[in-house]
């Protein structure tokens, strides 16, 4: 069996993880976002499959952005989950 068949697009997974879900979706396989609400903070997450890059934002308590070099989907997904686990704390 496959991991990787239990596995979605990152929008899908990203949107998962949040608690409210503003937007989420794909623009053509060039990029793919997702933005809500993790408590009373708000999200927004980019990531760009051919260039392998994840950009962030961060807003409410603290703000905190970035622009992080991931080797494919799987490590986004991950260092999106590492984040959201850190803002719940």
């Amino acid at each position: 069996m496959n991991l990787l068949n239990f596995i979605g697009a990152f929008h899908v997974e990203v949107s998962r993880l949040l608690d409210i879900v503003e937007s989420a979706g794909e623009a053509s396989g060039y990029m793919e976002w997702a933005t809500g609400k993790v408590g009373d903070v708000e999200v927004f997450f980019l990531w760009f499959p051919k260039t392998r890059r994840l950009v962030y934002a961060i807003q409410g308590r603290q703000r905190n952005y970035g622009e992080v070099e991931v080797k494919g989907v799987l490590e986004a997904i991950a260092y999106v989950e590492r984040l959201l686990k850190q803002l719940r704390r």
